[in-house]
């Protein structure tokens, strides 16, 4: 029991029944015209009904739709946004959360000014910077989406006067008495993540020579005066706090935690309840994933113990926090409160289940960045693992009821699409028997655990909802015919996975050349492989004495053990640059391989959400592995890898590396043979996941939830 972050605690008179706040977080499923209705209301009921303590809105224009980020931004900016916005603090409070609102101007990142021909606000005319310090690792379709969400334009600049920023501290005291109006409980001041109040913040951005610039008194002016006029607009009591940035990596001028110290300092002074602490970093590549989208868990906790020292108010922490972490963090002083932004995506239930004693029921967050993706194209946001957020007001109801009309279900593969469409038939009343022809539930997810932690989580969920829910799971036996000629379903949900069809490279077939089948059965203890057929008697060995110990089975186990042991040679060169391709690169280069990946495209791991690519590519790279991209393999041969590298000019280079092990990551294709065999049957067959075409994890996920909640329909 995570006593801690359970417990009560209150800003200023704002009683709150647990710890747990939902971060703040983009999602853009308001319309463009910045008005709240029913998808907003439930996106938000749903994670108080979750059970969080505090609920603190995504970025809330002040003045919309000036220094908005986006049309589909939330505008509290006139009274006419007030019907919206009461109906959603009203479903809220019903189930004893509360509710604070984020107000924001983005400043250089008013993305809506540059759409609509406006300057951007700014302290001062920005000088020459440099870019973020690598390749941009996108696709000519992403940057062609991040600037049609800009609307196409160059963005220009206007360099902020008295009279503007005057006129700005009246915009937000007037849009803080206004959600006061609407019923929310609190007001969060965005003074982060580069937008307008850190940018007078950092030294970096702010060149001003009046009081506004200079000494950080100053350059925290703008945001103390606006808190003061919140706190006075809403009648002193009603709490005001703001966020701030704890250091601005990535920029030697820019803001340091000295800094944000003395800036909470004077925020307190100004009238601030609490201090919520982030970070900043460039927004493109993988310093995103630094911050203010933060890779490492815990990435923060130290910048928020900084704060907490300083001030007597509450201190917010935020940033891949686990609630052990969070509570261990409360319990030290380090912390007041913790913000969790990605898991409440995943599991707008977190708060509950921990309430409840049920931590193993979390569905965890993988922080694949698919969510986060979103907003860099002006898009709703999307949740790999839960095919629910941002569709509450379709699905969230529905889930929580039995089917009208339970039907008898089969299912053919124990993936992630198989296990989602198990779990979400069972959880509705359906009666559900699920086949998997190897003998471990996983399929390619199992491999993925290995090789990235966070797939684990989501591996040992699956599986153990399944279980809980008493769905009968049938190992070492493929769905035939006779079985559903026998068992006669209503229903059978083919979740086979792809099949493989490797290219035909010249000398493909040597014994040190793999493809990703062999090198998962290889490493995660499936039955005999062919591959191990071509390993040495030692390998051989080893690999029979961890089946039999049980040991392959474990992935964790496995990324221990693989760190002394594997039957890989010290010279890898991977052949396929995708999502597979370079994930393997990253755990074998962790494991002190030599590696190279060769691609034919020029964009690697395209397949990622692009922030994951951003912090996996600079990882590998960092790690000493070579990309290869515009490489067309020519052969292979005992020792080594030919290849030809294609440049811009068309001429090509024709090279060779050394190799030890050769992996091919190539040649995944969808694979109806088992469905087109059971389409005969009477039973309704509907294929889904990778067999339909690879989706990875987040197109199996969606795919198997959404076969099985057709179930009961006349479409299914």
């Amino acid at each position: 029991m995570l006593k801690h972050l359970l417990s009560s605690t209150q800003i200023g008179g704002l009683k709150l029944r647990n710890r747990i706040a939902v971060a703040p977080m983009g999602v853009e499923i308001a319309e463009a015209d910045g008005h709240v209705r029913e998808p907003v209301i439930a996106y938000y009921e749903e994670r108080a009904r979750g059970g969080a303590g505090l609920i603190i809105t995504e970025n809330t224009s002040a003045c919309y739709p000036r220094g908005a980020n986006s049309a589909h931004e939330l505008g509290v900016s006139n009274d006419g946004f007030l019907p919206g916005l009461r109906a959603l603090t009203e479903r809220v409070h019903a189930h004893g959360a509360r509710i604070a609102i984020q107000l924001a101007h983005h400043g250089k990142v008013g993305r809506l000014d540059t759409q609509h021909g406006r300057p951007l606000l700014m302290p001062s005319t920005p000088r020459k910077k440099p870019g973020h310090g690598g390749p941009l690792d996108l696709s000519r379709e992403e940057m062609g989406l991040m600037a049609a969400a800009a609307g196409n334009r160059r963005p220009t600049i206007q360099e902020a006067t008295e009279e503007d920023l005057a006129e700005l501290v009246e915009d937000f005291a007037a849009a803080a008495e206004r959600a006061q109006r609407a019923g929310f409980d609190a007001v969060e001041i965005h003074g982060a993540h580069g937008y307008i109040f850190s940018e007078f913040l950092s030294p970096a951005w702010n060149f001003r020579q009046d009081q506004f610039g200079g000494a950080i008194e100053n350059r925290a002016r703008l945001l103390c005066e606006t808190i003061s006029a919140c706190k006075a607009a809403t009648g002193g009591a009603f709490p005001v706090w703001c966020r701030i940035d704890a250091t601005e990596f990535g920029e030697d001028d820019g803001i340091r935690l000295e800094d944000a110290q003395l800036t909470a300092e004077l925020a307190v002074k100004a009238g601030a309840d609490a201090i919520h602490v982030s970070a900043y970093a460039h927004p493109l590549g993988a310093g995103f994933t630094q911050a203010p989208i933060v890779h490492a868990e815990g990435g923060f906790a130290g910048f928020a113990a900084a704060i907490k020292t300083r001030v007597t108010v509450p201190v917010i922490a935020v940033g891949r926090l686990s609630p052990e972490a969070g509570d261990r963090l409360i319990r030290e002083g380090k912390a007041d409160i913790i913000a969790m932004g990605r898991q409440m995506l995943a599991d707008p239930a977190t708060a509950q289940k921990l309430s409840d004693n049920r931590s193993d029921s979390i569905r965890p967050c993988i922080y694949c960045y698919t969510c986060v993706a979103q907003a860099f194209f002006d898009r709703s946001v999307r949740c790999a693992v839960n095919p629910v957020t941002a569709h509450e007001a379709d699905l969230a109801q529905r889930m929580r009821e039995k089917s009208p009309h339970p039907q008898r279900v089969l299912i053919a593969g124990g993936g992630p699409a198989g296990l989602e469409a198990a779990r979400v038939a069972a959880m509705r009343g359906h009666r559900v028997t699920l086949y998997e022809k190897g003998d471990q539930l996983g399929g390619t997810l199992r491999f993925a655990a290995l090789v990235y932690e966070p797939n684990e989580r989501l591996l040992n969920w699956l599986e153990g909802q399944v279980r809980e829910l008493g769905v009968e799971i049938l190992l070492g036996r493929e769905l035939s015919f006779e079985d559903v000629r026998q068992q006669q379903p209503d229903h059978v949900i083919v979740a086979a996975g792809a099949r493989r069809e490797n290219p035909s490279i010249p000398g493909s077939d040597l014994a040190h050349v793999m493809d990703g089948d062999t090198l998962r059965a290889l490493l995660t203890g499936e039955a005999s492989s062919a591959g191990s057929q071509s390993l040495g008697a030692f390998d051989r060995f080893v690999i029979a004495a961890g089946r039999r110990l049980g040991v392959m089975r474990s992935p964790r186990r496995l990324r221990v053990l693989s760190h002394r042991y594997m039957p890989i040679g010290e010279r890898v060169v991977i052949i396929g640059g995708g999502l597979v391709g370079i994930e393997l690169a990253e755990f074998l280069a962790a494991r002190n391989r030599q590696v190279t990946v060769l691609e034919e495209g020029e964009i690697f791991a395209l397949q990622m959400a692009h922030p994951r690519r951003w912090r996996v590519l600079h990882d590998v790279r960092k790690a000493g592995v070579e990309l290869v991209g515009r490489a067309r393999v020519d052969r292979i041969t005992e020792r080594s890898v030919d290849f030809s590298v294609s440049a811009d000019d068309d001429k090509v280079e024709t090279r060779s590396v050394e190799a030890a092990s050769v992996i091919v990551t190539l040649g995944l294709e969808p694979n109806p043979d088992l469905a087109a065999r059971l389409k005969s049957s009477n039973a309704r067959v509907v294929s889904v996941g990778d067999c339909t075409g690879v989706g990875y994890i987040e197109g199996a996920i969606r795919e198997g939830f959404e076969a099985a909640l057709a179930l009961d329909s006349s479409d299914a």
